[in-house]
């Protein structure tokens, strides 16, 4: 594994910056000592993913929130080391993406009519489904495009059953 230690550098980066640049690589360049070129972060978490690195620290076991702050990977326990094969999915969903998914949605809706939708529609698997679905029901939410119209029922208290339905909303005209 040592023919794969990937590098990041960060290039001029301004004292804050936003989650989005450092998720993205913005302010970083990447390399690899086996001389594949890196562009981005994405090439970088495919290549890393493919040598059985983490593809979250690209191996490194520290996670680096800027230039001079880092702290250990959660996602791999700081040993910089993952299954080969392992990929992080990251969805880009666009507003447009978002209309047109919320227009093939019926006048109420679930979780799961959400992700019967997104599944037609983006690749990923259901991890990357189910964190859009969530996402997106709350975006809708906050346009005011959708209100919550039922809520899971839960019924508390020792030796009574516990029953979790899907939450319904309904689109707002």
């Amino acid at each position: 594994m040592d023919e794969h230690v990937i590098t990041t550098e960060w290039v001029d980066a301004p004292d804050e910056i936003a989650y989005h640049d450092y998720v993205e690589g913005t302010y970083n360049s990447f390399s690899c000592t086996c001389d594949l070129p890196l562009p981005d972060r994405d090439a970088a978490t495919r290549h890393a993913s493919e040598v059985g690195r983490c593809p979250m620290c690209l191996g490194s076991g520290t996670i680096s929130i800027n230039p001079r702050e880092s702290g250990d990977c959660g996602s791999c326990a700081g040993s910089g080391e993952s299954e080969p094969g392992t990929v992080m999915v990251q969805a880009r969903v666009t507003e447009s993406f978002v209309r047109e998914v919320a227009a093939l949605l019926p006048a109420e809706f679930g979780i799961r009519d959400v992700v019967a939708v997104l599944e037609q529609r983006m690749p990923g698997g259901v991890e990357a489904v189910l964190s859009v679905a969530a996402g997106l029901i709350r975006y809708l939410e906050v346009q005011g495009a959708v209100v919550l119209c039922t809520a899971p029922d839960f019924l508390p208290g020792e030796g009574v059953e516990q029953r979790y339905d899907d939450p319904r909303w309904l689109r707002v005209p």
